[in-house]
């Protein structure tokens, strides 16, 4: 039955350090326990707002792969990301809150003296104060990724078409999340930022599959692992987790897990999987095998995996085909979105029986949640969450992820599937 809530897992509010990993604990952003929650928005403005956000990121997804390396400037349209994430910097640490984002991979923070910086919530971060702040050199092999400037200092810098931007020093700093310290982590010191972030976060914290990421700069500790379980969308004030470390893993022998292969593009930062096909109960649509060149296996992948973005994202082909047959199988009306923005929508005043939708990728049969596939934009529409990528790359989001224990093992190159009630993990 389709869900009358929308949206995901939104805030990365808390570390604890674990003997085998860290784990996360996730608050939706539209929870009233999240610094972004607008008490003012109404359910169905917040959802509308998610759309808007989806398709800002896939549109910034599509410009950053087609940039390439980070030593270009990037501009997109939007600020990538829309969680936070708390951890302290420095020696003594500092607390403060970044925007967490699987689409990016340098964190950066707001560091003084700022030239130019952004409201935040919280005091900026002062290098001079910590014993343990140093810039990197320009011969630092991690500043091959970043710029050279003047005085021997690597320097990164990411504008944005919206105007905002961030310039600043790449510096090595204590990280501590929770009880864990972690010495020498590579991150961005901004000294000129400013545009459209929030002042709930001070930069951006970024989990990526990229060198300078959070993902890569830890792997002697997470071994390249980490998982989340992402509940039902009705369950806004239930706090779930994401796991970083051995306990992120999901046992193989496992009957009910199923996993596929992950693929690293250039730029390394987004997860591909490849999806090859797609079938509404007993009927599959369209094999997609046929239209992914015959590279080798480290090239293959046709859609990007993303905690961040909502929305799913398929071929156009393939969701003319999705839509004509959910429309053939379900025994309601098709009604306009009367905003316009969901493009296959039904009138009802209760439930809305959903024939099976199974995702299927190599190696992996993912059947998809009713809660996640159809939300309800107003009192008496539900519209479906899947839409076609008519400018972007496909991407499959966290609406489809629901009710799944997602484990990613970027040493083994998989991302595994384990059905779970989310809302205990």
């Amino acid at each position: 039955m389709a869900s009358k809530i929308f949206s995901v897992f939104a805030v990365f509010y808390l570390f604890s350090a674990q003997s085998n990993g860290f784990t996360v604990d996730l608050i939706h952003r539209d929870s009233p326990l999240s610094p972004f929650f607008n008490a003012s928005n109404s359910r169905f403005d917040s959802l509308r707002d998610s759309f808007r956000r989806s398709q800002a990121r896939a549109a910034y997804f599509k410009k950053r792969a087609a940039v390439g390396s980070a030593k270009l400037v990037v501009d997109i349209e939007v600020i990538p990301g829309e969680y936070t994430m708390k951890f302290s910097v420095g020696t003594p640490p500092m607390e403060t809150f970044a925007i967490a984002d699987t689409g990016s991979d340098l964190t950066w923070t707001q560091c003084r003296p700022c030239d130019r910086c952004f409201d935040q919530d919280f005091p900026l971060f002062e290098p001079q104060k910590s014993s343990s702040y140093r810039s990197l050199p320009c011969d630092s092999p991690l500043c091959s990724e970043f710029f050279c400037a003047a005085g021997n200092v690597c320097q990164y810098q990411y504008s944005y078409a919206d105007q905002s931007e961030t310039v600043g020093v790449i510096a090595t700093e204590t990280l501590v999340l929770g009880n864990a310290s972690f010495p020498n982590f590579a991150f961005g010191c901004g000294h000129q930022n400013g545009g459209t972030f929030s002042d709930a976060a001070s930069g951006i914290i970024g989990l990526g599959g990229g060198p300078v990421s959070l993902i890569s700069q830890l792997n002697k500790t997470i071994a390249g692992k980490f998982a989340y379980c992402l509940p039902p969308p009705q369950t806004l004030n239930i706090s779930t987790h994401i796991t970083f470390g051995p306990d992120a893993a999901v046992m193989a022998s496992d009957t009910s897990v199923v996993s596929t292969p992950l693929t690293l593009k250039s730029p390394a930062t987004f997860y591909w999987l490849t999806l090859e096909n797609i079938s509404v109960g007993n009927k599959t649509l369209k094999n997609l095998s046929h239209e992914i060149p015959a590279l080798n296996p480290g090239e293959i992948g046709n859609i990007i995996i993303d905690s961040g973005t909502t929305f799913t994202y398929i071929p156009p082909d393939l969701y003319d085909l999705l839509e004509s047959e959910l429309k053939r199988l379900i025994n309601k009306t098709p009604v306009n979105d009367p905003e316009g923005l969901f493009k296959l929508c039904f009138q009802t005043t209760g439930g809305l029986e959903v024939p099976t939708i199974v995702a299927h990728f190599t190696g992996a049969d993912v059947e998809l949640s009713p809660n996640g596939t159809f939300v309800f934009v107003e009192q008496t529409v539900v519209c479906l969450t899947l839409f076609p990528a008519t400018e972007f790359d496909p991407i499959f989001g966290n609406l489809a992820q629901v009710d799944y224990i997602v484990a990613y093992d970027l040493v083994g190159k998989t991302v595994s599937f384990k059905p779970a009630d989310c809302s205990k993990y």
